[in-house]
């Protein structure tokens, strides 16, 4: 019985981390769905020149905002000069999320934000994603 004492405890200590590790995702899951409830009533709304910002999903860990150009091409413009350019200065504005009030509370999680861009057909141009970890942390 004695050797079995170790075991037994090692075990108690495993599930009771697996069920710590579980509670991490669930508050992830729980601040996912908060922050796309606080964002879903904002949409539709312009994000630049004739995109639109039309809604936000919860993909896995990952909070996507879909934005939709209702007149580009996505095939067209993946072969187009510059676009390499246009996907990297979207990644840079993706940071500007890190402000919005409902996604502060997901900077300490494992939620991941992304921009994903369609065109009217719902042809993908391209996503950008940040860790929610990476959002710089707000002034004291």
């Amino acid at each position: 019985m004695k050797s079995f004492r170790p075991l037994a405890t090692a075990l108690a200590l495993l599930a009771g981390l697996l069920v710590l590790g579980g509670c991490g995702g669930d508050d992830t899951s729980s601040r996912l769905r908060q922050a796309q409830a606080a964002i879903a009533p904002t949409l539709p709304a312009p994000y630049f020149e004739d995109l639109v910002t039309e809604a936000v999903e919860i993909d896995g860990d990952r909070l996507v905002l879909r934005v939709r150009s209702p007149v580009g091409d996505a095939e067209k413009t993946r072969l187009a000069p510059g676009f390499e350019s246009l996907r990297a200065s979207e990644q840079g504005e993706l940071r500007r999320l890190c402000a919005l009030p409902a996604i502060r509370p997901l900077a300490g999680t494992g939620a991941v934000l992304a921009r994903r861009f369609v065109d009217r057909h719902g042809k993908l141009f391209f996503e950008v994603e940040l860790p929610a970890r990476e959002c710089p942390s707000p002034p004291a």
